[in-house]
């Protein structure tokens, strides 16, 4: 067996017609008639997602997830490796597009069935310790990014309040931005209901992207005007080897979504159509990527910092932008965190199939509420935005990213029933992912300890 298309994928189908609650209901009911007591797994496994969404939508919202505060960590991680780290983004951008319908492949391995979660294709593959070890590094990997979210628009909300000569601590600041989140994350259930929110989310993200590129290359460093810290013009190197393990942890870190895929698809009301939608998100996503790093390392060279709002002056424009950036990841949160919580509201059984709608949404918000808490405690206790997305990206997203969607397909479709080329592309993404995760991981962790020793990111 060679590649299987999405149109060869077994199970796959334009339409999908959903059961009602009730059904289910009542199956639940002759299974507990019958003895047995119906899972959330077993629920989710056989439930038919109803099909209502065009892939317009699936693209804003990959590109929702992707396309946000991670581009201001982009130049830095230019910085890092060298003008080099422009080929790792498109090659980054292949490869996630590449493992992206792999996972795909994954989701209908099995005939006549859709594997609905990321979570449950690694328990199909592994069993149950591979299960609940992908519902812990989703979690993580939503979290952690979300963490990210909350650090730098907390950060830049006291900042921009600065300038106007008002006063509001970081710690408040990450309390409005974590609370203005929790409302919609709480609220909306699916992602199918949140794609007015990833369209707006875009728009804003894109308009920054092109305000920050552009007010970089015309504030390069000058006699008059550079940051305090250096007293030279920024040097530019094409590759520095050393840090391209950890700038592979970076960029996987903005691409990694095959923990939010089976959600997108979900809602696709052609599925068929995920494998070229996913190829054109990823290339208006590394297009962004490449604007918000070329000018921004052009600009500054070595001496760009992380995030690339703190090379530059302090300008309308730049505030407005901002602004931009912070309303975006508001409405960014929810298209995260939903599909994390999906993922841990599966495995727990809190689902209206199991414990009735009065049930789940009380247990949705407790759930949901728990959840922000945690990652406003963690974003106040460790407010540096750069060293969160390197650790998060070494520990999760090398492993969503590279690990996972590999192992998965190997093993559902077999070794034997592949053709070595792609078995072969499969091992070198999975040495690469390992290589990535160790070295990020080592280099985060030492990243982090100083800027907690210095005080500052």
């Amino acid at each position: 067996m060679g590649f299987v298309t999405d149109r060869d994928a077994p199970g796959v189908s334009d339409t999908s017609t959903p059961t009602s609650s009730s059904d289910l209901a009542d199956s639940s009911d002759q299974s507990d008639d019958a003895g047995k007591t119906s899972t959330a797994n077993d629920v989710y496994l056989e439930h038919a997602v109803p099909r209502n969404g065009s892939w317009v939508g699936a693209v804003f919202n990959v590109m929702c997830i992707s396309i946000g505060t991670g581009t201001m960590n982009l130049p830095s991680v230019v910085r890092r490796c060298g003008w080099f780290g422009i080929i790792l983004f498109v090659l980054m951008a292949v490869v996630g597009w590449y493992v992206g319908v792999l996972f795909k492949r994954s989701m209908y391995s099995r005939p006549g069935r859709r594997i609905s979660s990321f979570s449950l294709v690694v328990r199909e593959a592994f069993g149950p310790a591979g299960y609940w070890f992908a519902t812990a590094i989703t979690y993580l990997y939503c979290c952690g990014t979300v963490v990210s979210w909350i650090i730098i628009s907390g950060t830049q909300i006291t900042r921009l309040l600065g300038f106007a000569h008002a006063h509001l601590n970081e710690k408040a600041s990450m309390a409005i931005i974590a609370i203005a989140m929790w409302v919609p994350f709480t609220l909306l259930k699916t992602l199918g209901e949140i794609t007015i929110s990833s369209v707006f989310g875009v728009l804003t993200a894109m308009f920054t992207v092109v305000v920050l590129g552009v007010t970089s290359l015309q504030h390069k460093y000058t006699d008059t005007y550079h940051s305090p810290d250096f007293d030279s013009g920024p040097t530019h190197t094409f590759i520095i080897g050393s840090g391209i393990p950890s700038a592979l942890a970076s960029i996987s870190f903005m691409y990694a979504g095959a923990v939010v895929f089976p959600h997108i698809e979900a809602n696709m009301k052609r599925p068929k159509q995920f494998g070229w939608m996913l190829s054109l998100s990823n290339t208006l996503v590394c297009g962004a990527y490449i604007l918000s790093s070329v000018t921004g390392y052009a600009a500054f060279g070595n001496q760009t910092v992380s995030p690339i709002l703190n090379n530059l002056p302090n300008l309308a424009i730049v505030n407005a932008a901002t602004i931009l950036i912070i309303v975006h990841v508001v409405f960014a949160a929810p298209v995260m965190l939903v599909s994390a919580n999906l993922e841990l509201e599966l495995a727990l059984g809190i689902m209206p199939q199991i414990i009735g709608k009065r049930k789940e949404f009380m247990w949705r918000v407790v759930m949901r509420t728990i959840t922000m808490g945690i990652l406003l405690g963690v974003s106040i206790a460790i407010p540096y935005f750069g060293q969160v997305i390197d650790l998060v990206s070494a520990i999760s997203t090398t492993v969503v990213f590279f690990l996972v969607p590999v192992f998965c397909y190997v093993k559902l479709f077999g070794w034997r029933k592949i053709q070595k080329y792609e078995l072969a592309l499969c091992f070198i993404l999975a040495a690469v992912g390992a290589v990535a995760c160790v070295w990020g991981l080592i280099d985060a962790i030492k990243s982090l300890r100083t800027a907690i020793q210095n005080g500052h990111g």
